[in-house]
């Protein structure tokens, strides 16, 4: 087991009256596929915007390979985003001037060199949409290219946000089948928030959050597969 990412007593207060995260600790095994549910409110959003850098705790620390992400700077920390991470929203953050290709290649390394654009567009079924704009796409087609963006660097850990909430449930089953298969092709972590059950059985752990703190941590012994999630 290596453990890629680990939160150290995190907290983080907005105001006096307000602690979205309330001395969080927590261990992310590298590979493996997270869901982090919780009703609205409980520091779902935060616990993530911590854990990757992109806000910075009030108390405690993030390690990411051993190493304190949140002592890093400006400069480390848009390195470590550039070549280590990648993120999906449920907005999908596309640039309506470029193509879908170029929205992709916007998210590759310094090095220029990362998941070969075919193989990766093939695997989420957009190869035939390379010269299109993103007003030309459907929801589920804008999400998979803003996935594509995100893992064209080979990123060791993907961070998603409620990256399925505004597509519709044939939509949202592909893009979570999309991303397991990702992991398992390319070993990424995923830390997947979602307001959705059905989502949550798909992953090898659960992590349920409620008023800013982790209230349960299970792992499924049996995750369902996507094509089986089923919708009330």
């Amino acid at each position: 087991m290596t453990i890629l990412l680990k939160a150290e007593k995190i907290g983080k207060r907005y105001s006096d009256q307000a602690s979205a995260l309330k001395s969080i600790s927590l261990e992310i095994e590298q590979g493996e596929f997270t869901a982090i549910v919780g009703p609205s409110g409980s520091g779902k959003s935060t616990l993530l915007a911590v854990m990757s850098g992109l806000a910075k705790p009030s108390t405690g620390q993030v390690l990411y390979k051993e190493n304190e992400l949140t002592s890093w700077n400006a400069k480390q920390l848009s390195r470590f985003r550039r070549r280590e991470m990648g993120q999906v929203f449920q907005a999908y953050h596309l640039l309506a001037y470029l193509t879908v290709e170029e929205n992709i290649t916007l998210g590759l390394p310094d090095s220029g060199k990362g998941y070969p654009l075919n193989e990766l567009t093939d695997l989420l079924e957009i190869g035939d949409l390379l010269d299109r704009f993103p007003g030309q796409l459907s929801g589920g087609q804008q999400q998979r290219v803003a996935i594509a963006r995100a893992i064209v660097k080979r990123p060791s850990i993907l961070f998603c946000d409620e990256a399925t909430g505004a597509l519709d449930e044939n939509s949202s089953k592909k893009v979570i089948s999309l991303l397991h298969r990702i992991r398992k092709t390319l070993g990424t972590t995923i830390l997947f928030v979602t307001h959705n059950g059905e989502i949550a059985r798909t992953a090898q752990r659960v992590i349920t959050m409620n008023n800013g703190q982790l209230v349960r941590d299970v792992r499924n012994v049996r995750p369902i597969a996507p094509e089986e999630m089923a919708w009330a």
